[in-house]
């Protein structure tokens, strides 16, 4: 079978299992952004919200927002500049409904920044390539058109993700839990985050079936194009896609561009030194008891903060 039969498969499970996500912790959301903002093609939810078994009860919605352009959606030239040199921008959101106030996270990138975002040649860091390559659910898309599309960019950014993984393991025997641990793994790698250990192995025990049925037509793709060989229930990557050197420098360039965020998202998002030491305090336990001046110039003054926290490897 050739790689079009493959991505046709992959696609079309796609399109069941994503579409439509219903859940009613998004519905308010999803009205504010339809009634608030125009331009928008599609929104889609992530994170621990999507399954009960790794949210907690301090977790809250994170959406994606694709928008056609930033001019249409934006008021701010500033904004939409800044979405345009390092995408995506980040906001916090909170609404209030029946007298209960709300929260959540959105991200906004235009189309053409996703399809740069999920393109191999154009690929800067896995910020978009490695949500996309974990499971989502599509809450609303303009028309059939661009839900295509959207589908072809989430394959293209788990193919990639697939390839980036095989390469990273050459010389090692590997199960498909394996596989797909190492590749849900590599967005951690290529961000600094605040995450503990067993992250990776909640998220993918959460979504086993998804993760192992999906990933494993990938793997089925590259064993008959030749880059990977299976014996019993036992892969090797014997035709690796990305060199070693690449693979590293990669990695290293997501993690400086995930740095060069921060500036960006204390400007966007509405409380990002509070949002951040709760996340900090919840995945960690490590309170960090900022003083006025850490919350008014974090620039300057939380420095001090991201070392202790290197240090002790509650950042890596």
């Amino acid at each position: 079978m050739d790689a079009r039969h493959y991505k046709d498969v992959i696609t079309k499970y796609l399109y069941d299992t994503y579409y439509p996500y219903k859940t009613a912790a998004a519905d308010p959301f999803l009205r504010y952004f339809l009634k608030h903002f125009k331009g928008i093609e599609c929104i889609f939810m992530y994170g621990s919200m999507l399954n009960p078994e790794v949210s907690t009860p301090t977790s809250f919605p994170d959406f994606y927002i694709i928008v056609d352009k930033y001019s249409a959606f934006y008021k701010s030239y500033v904004h939409s500049l800044l979405n345009k040199i390092v995408p995506p921008n980040s906001y916090f959101l909170k609404i209030n409904e029946n007298g209960t106030t709300k929260p959540s996270k959105y991200c906004v990138i235009d189309k053409y920044g996703l399809m740069c975002a999920t393109q191999h040649d154009k690929l800067k860091d896995l910020f978009i390539a490695g949500r996309l390559a974990k499971r989502i659910g599509i809450l609303y898309v303009k028309d059939e058109k661009f839900l295509s599309f959207f589908l072809n960019r989430i394959y293209s950014a788990m193919r990639f993700n697939t390839l980036f993984a095989l390469s990273d393991m050459v010389g090692e025997r590997f199960s498909l839990d394996d596989f797909i641990l190492r590749l849900l793994g590599l967005s951690y790698r290529a961000e600094v985050r605040t995450e503990t250990d067993d992250k990776i192995v909640n998220l993918y025990n959460s979504e086993k079936a998804f993760y192992r049925k999906v990933y494993g037509i990938f793997l089925e793709q590259e064993i008959a194009g030749g880059n990977v060989e299976k014996n019993g229930d036992v892969y090797k990557t014997v035709r690796p896609c990305y060199p070693r050197n690449y693979i590293d420098t990669f990695i290293k360039r997501s993690r400086r561009r995930a740095v060069y965020r921060w500036p960006k998202s204390i400007y966007t998002f509405s409380d990002y030194v509070g949002y951040l030491e709760l996340k900090i305090e919840r995945t960690t336990g490590e309170k960090l008891n900022l003083t006025e001046w850490d919350r008014r110039l974090p620039l300057i003054f939380g420095w001090r903060y991201l070392f202790r926290l290197l240090k002790q490897k509650a950042i890596r």
